[in-house]
């Protein structure tokens, strides 16, 4: 029982493994374990198709009718009001949901207010963006309910980030562009930030670069961006609305996670093929988490993505920290980590 056993294990793994180095293998119990292992894309999206189609919302001008919505956690007209008065200041006319300052436990209402709330402004065709009030938890429990087809007929962006990662995944699996940066709660705690965002929501997109450091890897590629926030993938992953990460570029984030859980999380994109799928990584900020005894969070993401032999951008300003650079979800991007890492949008490729 127990060779028989021994046998079938070391099939499976060998199974399993599509490439390894051989100098960094070790011995359990006589079977040979490779560390370094990347797994082959399973079945679980080995037939799926790579998205290849890419809708962008027009750009914003000045007198553009924008909505601020909540899916998630509730808000305060206090936490919002700030960054109102800025959409304001950018020339807009600004709409609210009609749940946007509802509360039922922690969301901002009941689920049938928070449908109806971003239903009825997806639905309206003046409405040229909608920006969320904040993240937290709930965004994944509308997305079964959501009718996209008036959507489809007058597209418009999307903005936030955090628990808003499941609305980005369900538009980027559809070919439709959108934008991962500030929401309505704490809008201008970073006015480049902000800028940033209103650059390029005004149709004037430039590269986002940062100094390459030592956890950076060269290369370059061009691909469709897409991902979020770690754990919404990680979330969402077996649903109908997995990420479809085939042939693309991942970006992830995430806060308040123990380096054991981002491991975890990673462990999932690996072990279902999605990262073997990726032609570059965009690591952005991971803050707010404990080590324990685990490995540092750099040496986390270089067992993953090291054995990828794909460019590494690590460290984007992106996320919940201070600064949040906003970047375009499902747009083609050059990643280009040389002497410096950075963002290409193709309106701005040299």
């Amino acid at each position: 029982m127990k060779a028989s056993f021994l046998l079938s294990t070391a099939v499976l793994l060998t199974a399993l493994s599509s490439c390894h180095k051989d100098d960094e293998e070790v011995i359990i119990n006589e079977i040979h374990v490779d560390t370094t292992v990347v797994y082959s894309p399973s079945f679980i999206i080995e037939d799926l198709e790579e998205v290849t189609t890419d809708f962008r919302p027009a750009f914003l001008h000045k007198g553009d009718k924008v909505a601020i919505c909540a899916i998630s956690n509730s808000v305060s007209e206090s936490e919002v009001s700030e960054g109102k008065e800025t959409l304001k200041n950018w020339g807009l006319e600004v709409l609210e949901a009609s749940n946007l300052y509802a509360q039922d436990t922690r969301y901002a209402g009941s689920l049938k207010e928070r449908i109806s709330g971003l239903q009825e402004m997806l639905d309206d065709e003046s409405v040229r963006a909608i920006f969320f009030a904040r993240g937290g938890y709930g965004a994944a429990q509308v997305l079964p309910f959501l009718d996209w087809e008036k959507f489809k007929k007058s597209p418009k962006w999307i903005i936030g980030y955090s628990d808003v990662t499941a609305l980005h995944i369900t538009l980027n699996n559809m070919g439709y562009e959108t934008i991962l940066g500030p929401m309505m709660k704490g809008f201008n705690k970073d006015s480049e930030s902000v800028e940033m965002l209103k650059e390029i929501l005004f149709g004037n997109l430039k590269e986002v670069s940062i100094a390459k450091n030592t956890n950076c890897i060269d290369g370059v590629a061009t691909a469709r961006l897409v991902g979020g926030n770690l754990s919404l993938l990680y979330a969402l992953s077996g649903t109908a609305f997995d990420i479809n990460t085939k042939n693309s570029i991942l970006f992830i984030e995430d806060t308040g996670e123990a380096n054991y859980s981002v491991d975890r999380m990673l462990l999932n994109l690996q072990q279902s093929g999605k990262l073997q799928e990726i032609k570059g990584v965009i690591v952005g900020e991971f803050i707010g988490g404990s080590q324990g005894s685990d490995l540092p969070l750099n040496e986390i993401f270089a067992k993953y993505f090291s054995p990828l032999n794909v460019p590494v951008f690590y460290g984007l300003p992106n996320g919940h920290d201070t600064k949040n650079y906003p970047i375009i979800l499902g747009s083609k991007i050059t990643l280009n980590i040389g002497e410096k890492a950075e963002i290409i949008y193709p309106q701005t490729a040299k």
